[in-house]
């Protein structure tokens, strides 16, 4: 069928942001419990510079011993809590309740869609902490020999192995932990919220349209406001600058980041 435009009733606009809202309290959990994982690894790796003799040393440390395995199990509780609700609401939204078990089969092909990702992303994730962390680092140092010049009054860091990694691991408690776990839990609860409600429009066998809608904020980005209320088939994608996506917040068609990463489109699926 060919696109068309049709207004988003207010209840159902509605009905979208209170789903976000709930995803992004689950976010918010994930997001501290990300920081305190992230936290016992550098502590754990910062151990190990009790070996080294230079405080430069450090950062090939951090490149070498850090690693997130932790990642898998969090990304799979991550969809699993935040899917199974939104999952139910899409159903829902096509005229089926959840039938018995299937909560059950939503968790299980959650879980296993979020150990895929997972699989194809600690890299990056882990990789892109690293490269903070290492960054930091070298401030540290360079505060440390005078590089850069502090404020009047304010005490450079020392420059020693244990005084170096105590100042790393200080500042990772501060808006660097905040900030990149925050973002993480926040995206990916999104892709996991919209997976779950194809994955249970599909289960459902009801023929349906595709709706997007956008949150209505002030920051919503001109290329989502631009396709806001535009109504396309269950099999057909939407088109945006960044690519093709079957929903919004949807990976599998290769859509640019920048079409993803703190978005808070959604899906409404109708019956045909």
């Amino acid at each position: 069928m060919a696109p068309r435009r049709k207004k988003i009733p207010a209840a159902a606009r509605r009905q979208q942001d209170l789903l976000t809202r709930n995803g992004e309290k689950v976010a918010a959990v994930y997001a501290k419990r990300l920081g305190r994982l992230r936290e016992n690894e550098l502590r754990r790796v910062l151990r190990l510079s009790r070996d080294l003799d230079d405080p430069v040393a450090i950062a090939a440390l951090l490149e070498t011993e850090i690693q997130e395995a932790y990642l898998g199990k969090w990304w799979q509780g991550l969809y699993a809590t935040a899917g199974v609700p939104a999952a139910a609401a899409s159903a829902a939204a096509l005229g089926a309740s959840a039938a018995a078990g299937e909560t059950t089969l939503w968790t299980q092909a959650l879980r296993n869609y979020a150990t895929q990702r997972a699989g194809s992303n600690i890299s990056i994730v882990t990789g892109t902490w690293k490269t903070s962390l290492v960054k930091e680092l070298r401030v540290i140092l360079a505060e440390a020999t005078g590089v850069i010049k502090l404020p009047e009054g304010v005490k450079p860091p020392t420059y020693s192995v244990e005084a170096v990694a105590r100042e790393l691991f200080a500042r990772y408690q501060g808006d660097l932990k905040i900030w990149q776990c925050r973002r993480i839990a926040q995206t990916e609860c999104l892709i996991g919220m919209a997976d779950a409600g194809d994955l249970a429009a599909k289960e459902v066998g009801i023929p349906y349209t595709k709706q997007w809608c956008t949150s209505g904020l002030s920051n919503v980005r001109e290329s989502h406001a631009a396709v806001d209320g535009l109504v396309v088939d269950q099999d057909e994608p939407f088109e945006l600058p960044g690519g093709l996506l079957m929903y919004p917040h949807d990976t599998s068609l290769g859509a640019d980041a920048s079409e993803i990463i703190n978005c808070a489109c959604a899906c409404i699926r109708q019956p045909k």
